[in-house]
């Protein structure tokens, strides 16, 4: 089968065999997957492949069972998954727990991208433990980790300020429960988000930019705040102990399966159901085929999208 591995930091094309599902897996001909920030990491060589895990790019997919050796499933079931690794392929074997069927009313392409954007923003609020009347900072909010977050914050009755880095990107987040918020463009966006936040302070930040926020995000943070950033800025562990901050730091790719079981299985039957009703999910744009991976991958480094950018892989 055709698919795409990292050659000298490029997306290539090459055949490898088709997997075979082993005990517990289905054997998914894919439709589309999308691309992820981890997938241009892994591509360039700065986030190695987890032992195991096939050198073949993706971490989601949408498709048609052909093979299955799981009783939860069927051949022919039309479904959407969360992988390790493997799907920007024309097959991809996954463990069956992490799964689920594709609603009726979702495209291929939505689909597609949305396990690895809503199970992670799903996994964050979890684990920063927002509450209805906090106010909540999310960075990147038109990414497609922060279009999920912005709504998931929300349903949880949280009030929720935003960074974004064009004023388009900021209309969207307001469109999608955001309060208020800063361009990032335009400096140093502390002051914008005190004046925003009651009192002057959030309670928790959700960070995909880390290292370059750190001490804005501190600043902006009150006593008891927590941090959920993907990286951390040296220097300012005084000033977290000071205000008992908690710094939440998290992965998804390399939990364990009975982890990844119970996060799907939550998802699949709280938040699933209501994409395109009660939630919104937001796609910037589609690449056809596989040879158009690289373009995507150069589309998404360019910041430019707001939303998902999703590769069809097979017929849509």
């Amino acid at each position: 089968m055709s698919a795409i591995v990292a050659r000298d930091a490029a997306c290539t094309v090459v055949t490898v065999p088709t997997p075979q599902p082993a005990a517990g897996e289905v054997l998914i001909q894919v439709r589309a997957t999308a691309i992820n920030r981890l997938d241009v990491m892994q591509r360039r060589g700065k986030s190695p492949v987890p032992k195991g895990v096939t050198e073949v790019l993706g971490l989601e997919a949408a498709g048609i069972v052909v093979a299955t050796s799981s009783a939860a499933f069927e051949v022919g079931d039309e479904v959407l998954a969360l992988v390790p690794g493997g799907s920007y392929a024309e097959y991809v074997a996954v463990d069956a727990t992490t799964v689920m069927r594709k609603p009726r009313s979702m495209s291929w392409a939505e689909a597609a991208s949305v396990p690895e954007a809503w199970l992670t923003a799903s996994l964050n609020l979890r684990l920063a433990n927002v509450s209805p009347g906090e106010t909540v900072l999310i960075h990147a909010a038109a990414s497609g980790v922060g279009v999920a977050s912005v709504q998931l914050a929300r349903a949880a009755g949280a009030r929720v300020l935003v960074t974004v880095g064009s004023a388009a990107k900021l209309e969207l987040a307001q469109s999608l429960g955001a309060s208020g918020g800063a361009l990032r463009h335009d400096g140093p966006w502390i002051e914008a988000v005190r004046a925003a936040a009651p009192g002057g302070k959030v309670d928790a930040v959700l960070d995909c930019v880390a290292g370059a926020y750190a001490e804005q995000n501190v600043e902006a943070l009150g006593v008891d705040g927590r941090l959920m950033p993907e990286g951390l800025a040296k220097g300012f562990l005084a000033t977290l102990m000071k205000k008992r901050v908690q710094l939440l730091a998290t992965t998804l790719r390399t939990r364990s399966r009975p982890f990844k079981k119970e996060l799907v299985d939550a998802f699949a039957a709280q938040v699933l159901p209501h994409i395109g009703s009660r939630f919104r999910h937001v796609i910037d744009k589609e690449f056809d085929g596989l040879a158009s991976a690289q373009a995507a991958h150069d589309y998404l480094e360019s910041n430019a999208n707001a939303g998902k950018v999703v590769l069809k892989v097979s017929q849509l």
